[in-house]
């Protein structure tokens, strides 16, 4: 629901809030500078390196200052994801498991479990084969057997925030959903704590008991924290002296308790700013930050030669956060080749070793220093040199120093035409081993100076003094205001004043190549996907893909003169394999004219019919029997269909959102502000 607040004491409207806003996955208001861009990168040190962008990378609103802390959370699938709280738990006595959790469909599952003679505490959801609803149920087994309970009437909604509560009192075991407890209760004293795998049992590593969803601020306490019906928090956990473990809040996989357990992520397991907790501020770059995007296969970033980066014997500092979504080696900053030879020095990540590594003078000399780089999370490596002693951090914490010997970094020099190297070796990327697939923000050189990190950095960085090289990722001009996805535009596509919905500008696709593409968002459950369109004409026959997901073919799509359609313009949704074995087409031919702005909503509700509005009034389906919906895997594209060079949308787009959730049940007034940017 979008709610307006009062007028302020100025006598001006407040920024509207949209109290779901924790089930938007994707806003982008398409509101920057005219002909404005994602891939144009600057250098904010006062050395205004020039910057060039090779590939297709792009910049975007995802990064590890996305959310606060404490209100980030894990996805999970339930193919090879799960999480593992490495001596968690433990004990026995009082304890309180709860987590907010966000599932598509049911028969999913949490699980809490022991590594002690294969005895098993699990806390399951899942779809209740006797009455068909989605509930809970917590299992216990031993070598006696076997003992499940069903809190039945504790029933959730797919695609919604929930908070779960799993609470042993005594010799009483009861379940909570939303701060409500199951009529249900369980009377054993066997139930004994432990907690180390999050999103799976012990021992399942895929298939059908893996959790699919996602989870946040699982917490884990030696106390009955509740012994009646309650009021979840509002706000993030935070640690007391009774918490033995609390994670999947953070921008990393880490233990926010005091007792510091190592959280192993596997498979697909991600950190995500998709979180349960409305957030009260708008998305600002300079309080938020920012990323780039590498997609593994030729992406990176040159700086031209420069004294700035010759080192000498002097101190030094060098830090970057990396978000690798590949388990494999990446070039973080240097002018290394495949072969290894460098002309002054290289950082990098080398993945066989787990460590990150050093080197100069084609690797004569080089340090490792072991740590671990979780995929799909956020990693802050910094390295400093100060009176000859190399230290390296991660994360915020020293892991090693070493006094260097006499040739390390010495009179270390670029020497043209050879550029500094972002991303990826010197060799142009042809060795994709060491090219990042991922993210990468505040790439920072310092001359001079050894920055010794306090802990993990909260904020982007700033140009210090003596501030060589300052990338914050932050220029990129269409973005994702819910800051969870970087938007990438191909061919001419851009901001333009020429037409714009809200605010100044739009994106203006020239249906010649032009399109969108980021990282495909979960519409497996029940979603709204909604934007203004203005087509600058219809196509004479055939489709303007407008929506097209990878890998199989599933579009949404502007249509003319299709036979059997019923109409001769029309929106149409086709999902197959192969083949479109499902397609429904809305007769839009009086509710939606070219030459003029129009908000168009698609709805999807959980027992899979869609429907479609114009201007917030229902337009009739052909063909409504859909079975299917959108891959929630590969990328989405916004303006084209299948291939590259396939169906272009020509026209401008503006404020376009999905939701995980159907707004629309009727007919409605069609919004006359942009979408809200925060939930309260």
């Amino acid at each position: 629901m979008l709610s307006q607040r009062s007028l302020g004491a100025a006598g001006k409207k407040d920024i509207p809030v949209d109290d779901e806003f924790n089930r938007v996955s994707f806003l982008s208001h398409f509101d920057g500078t005219n002909n404005g861009v994602n891939n144009v990168f600057d250098d904010s040190s006062s050395s205004n390196h020039t910057i060039t962008a090779n590939g297709n990378v792009t910049q975007g609103s995802f990064g590890p200052f996305a959310r606060p802390d404490g209100e980030w959370a894990v996805s999970f699938d339930n193919s090879t994801a799960y999480a593992r709280a490495t001596g968690a738990g433990s004990f026995s006595g009082d304890y309180t498991y709860e987590v907010f959790v966000n599932v598509p469909f049911d028969d999913h599952t949490i699980r809490v479990t022991t590594n002690a003679n294969g005895n098993l505490n699990a806390l399951n959801i899942e779809e209740d084969g006797v009455s068909g609803t989605n509930n809970f149920v917590f299992g216990t087994s031993s070598t006696a057997g076997q003992t499940t309970t069903h809190f039945s009437d504790l029933e959730f909604s797919p695609n919604t925030w929930h908070h779960v509560a799993l609470v042993r009192s005594g010799s009483t075991v009861k379940c909570y959903l939303d701060g409500t407890a199951s009529s249900v209760t369980l009377s054993n004293s066997s139930a004994t704590g432990a907690m180390e795998y999050i999103g799976t049992a012990r021992g399942f590593t895929s298939g059908f008991r893996l959790f699919d969803g996602f989870m946040s601020n699982v917490r884990f306490s030696n106390i009955a924290r509740y012994t009646s019906n309650f009021t979840p928090s509002t706000a993030p956990f935070v640690s007391d002296s009774n918490t033995n473990l609390l994670t999947c809040q953070s921008n990393r996989f880490v233990d926010n308790s005091s007792n510091g357990h190592t959280i192993t992520p596997a498979g697909s397991a991600a950190v995500t700013a998709f979180g349960p907790f409305l957030t009260s501020s708008v998305y600002s770059a300079g309080v938020n930050g920012a990323s780039g995007y590498f997609d593994g296969t030729g992406d990176w970033l040159t700086v031209p030669t420069s004294s700035d980066f010759n080192f000498g014997t002097g101190d030094f500092t060098i830090s970057a956060w990396i978000y690798s979504e590949t388990d494999k080696g990446i070039a973080i900053l240097g002018d290394m080749d495949g072969n290894g030879n460098t002309d002054s020095y290289q950082l990098w990540w080398n993945n066989a070793a787990d460590q990150i590594r050093l080197g100069t003078n084609n690797l004569n000399n080089m340090v490792g220093w072991s740590a671990t780089l979780n995929l799909n999370s956020w990693n802050n490596v910094v390295v400093t040199r100060a009176s000859g002693v190399i230290k390296f951090f991660f994360n915020g914490t020293e892991v090693s120093s070493r006094a260097v010997d006499s040739g390390d970094l010495d009179g270390a020099t670029f020497n043209a035409p050879t550029p500094v190297y972002i991303g990826s070796f010197n060799d142009g990327g042809s060795d994709n081993d060491f090219t990042l697939d991922g993210y990468l923000t505040d790439v920072r050189v310092i001359k001079g100076t050894a920055v010794e990190p306090s802990g993990v950095p909260t904020a982007p960085l700033t140009a210090v003094t003596n501030t060589k090289l300052l990338l914050n990722m932050a220029d990129g001009q269409a973005i994702d205001s819910a800051a969870q996805r970087n938007l990438n535009l191909f061919g001419n596509a851009k901001l333009s004043n020429v037409q714009a919905k809200f605010g100044d500008t739009s994106l203006a696709l020239d249906d010649n190549g032009d399109y969108a593409s980021m990282p495909a968002v979960d519409l497996s459950g029940a979603f709204t996907m909604e934007f203004f369109a203005y087509l600058n004409a219809w196509p004479a026959s055939g489709s303007w893909d407008m929506f097209y997901g990878e890998p199989s073919a599933r579009y949404m799509a502007f249509t003319s003169g299709i036979n059997g359609s019923g109409s001769d313009r029309c929106i149409q949704l086709a999902y197959g394999t192969g083949g479109y074995s499902d397609i429904v087409q809305f007769n839009v031919n009086a509710s939606m004219n070219s030459g003029a702005w129009h908000h168009v909503a698609i709805t999807k509700d959980g027992s899979n019919p869609h429907a479609c509005y114009i201007d917030g009034t229902a337009v009739t389906g052909v063909n409504t029997g859909l079975s299917n919906t959108f891959l929630s895997t590969g990328n989405h594209f916004i303006g084209r269909g299948y291939s590259p060079s396939y169906h272009h949308f020509g026209g401008y787009i503006d404020d376009f959102r999905i939701s995980h959730k159907v707004r629309y049940t009727a007919d409605f007034d069609a919004p006359t502000e942009p979408f809200a940017d925060k939930g309260q």
